[in-house]
């Protein structure tokens, strides 16, 4: 079967803007003459066909957000939900989350889908932990769907809002902090660069090692406990590789692979090896010894996401009653970065 002429087909065979079409089709004001009756022309000539339920759908509710992670099973998304969560049902708004890198792998096909499921469903909006495409990105913008970033970066070159850890600066200290106990060979486990934040927490900690003078390593792998355990045990199997002093664990799938191998190898954590980890989790404190890690308060930024979104989404329904576009507006102080602390525990030799 012929695949269905869409919205996006009219406003390209028309030449005008996807909100003048919507505009145009669902009779709406703000439209010329000249403009409706090429809008009109074009639907006839495609045979396209409006979705009113759809249409009425979106104009009437804008009561669910989603959230796209990049890996669920990162327990660093679900203290962040908790704050994403508290926040909408405040204004009677659910979150439904959309993972496009189930157990760390990642797939530009499913991105794509994901969005598109998102735009057919009519999303109020959109919180993402992952840096989606230009193109996604400009088709969200397209259907006057607002995103916000969520530790991880804008696509460059638009105001897109996020809110985001002061990576560089908390890295710097967790090598000021390593080098304080004499350790001057570290190891540096972290995940693929897909993950923007992976730039800033790398830049840190190599200009702490230069600091300091330290012996860095870094090695890559993919964001998940199972690749984690198998990176780091390669790397350590390579001959005459010696045992790191330190271990810095890019996020909790590093931490989870690193203590993985450490205990293979009957490595006494922090005697012979010391551990510190990115990003707080429940469990951390439990551990023998209790983790060492810098805490960027996922819960919070999650809260904060929520909020600027919850803004943006009340905007927009206030310009449609006015008759006006509910194109989304973002603002300078909508992007916003926050600090760490670092939660000294034992495992880095306290």
């Amino acid at each position: 079967m012929a695949k269905k002429p869409t919205l996006r087909d009219v406003s390209r065979a028309s030449g005008l803007s996807m909100y003048t079409v919507s505009r145009a089709l669902s009779n709406g004001g703000g439209v010329s003459e000249r403009s409706r009756e090429l809008v009109l022309k074009a639907a006839r000539e495609l045979g396209y066909v409006p979705n009113r339920a759809a249409q009425e759908l979106r104009r009437n509710t804008r009561s669910s957000v989603a959230v796209i992670t990049a890996s669920t099973s990162n327990a660093y998304y679900i203290d962040m939900m908790k704050g994403i969560e508290r926040t909408l049902r405040s204004c009677d708004r659910t979150a439904v989350v959309a993972d496009i890198a189930s157990e760390g792998r990642y797939t530009p096909e499913l991105e794509d889908a994901t969005v598109q499921h998102l735009i057919q469903s009519r999303t109020a909006g959109v919180i993402s932990t992952l840096t989606l495409s230009e193109e996604n990105t400009a088709l969200l913008a397209d259907w006057d769907i607002p995103v916000v970033f969520v530790d991880s970066h804008p696509p460059e070159n638009t105001d897109v809002p996020s809110v985001t850890m002061d990576n560089f600066t908390a890295s710097m200290r967790v090598g000021a902090h390593l080098a304080e106990h004499g350790y001057t060979d570290w190891l540096f486990l972290v995940y693929p660069a897909l993950w923007s934040t992976r730039f800033a927490r790398e830049r840190g900690i190599r200009a702490a090692a230069h600091e300091h003078g330290a012996n860095l390593t870094v090695i890559e792998s993919q964001n998940d406990a199972v690749s984690a355990r198998a990176t780091l045990a390669a790397y350590l199997d390579q001959p005459e590789t010696p045992t790191p002093r330190a271990i810095i664990a890019g996020n909790n799938p590093m931490v989870h692979g690193t203590l993985h191998v450490l205990n293979d190898r009957g490595l006494a954590v922090p005697d012979d090896v010391a551990i510190i980890g990115f990003d707080e989790f429940a469990w951390a404190p439990l551990l023998d010894p209790p983790l060492t890690v810098l805490d960027e308060d996922s819960e919070h930024i999650g809260a904060l996401a929520a909020r600027i979104l919850t803004r943006i989404i009340d905007e927009q329904m206030d310009a449609e009653r006015r008759g006006e576009s509910p194109a989304p507006v973002y603002r300078p102080e909508d992007r916003q970065e926050v600090s760490a602390d670092l939660v000294i525990r034992r495992s880095c030799g306290c």
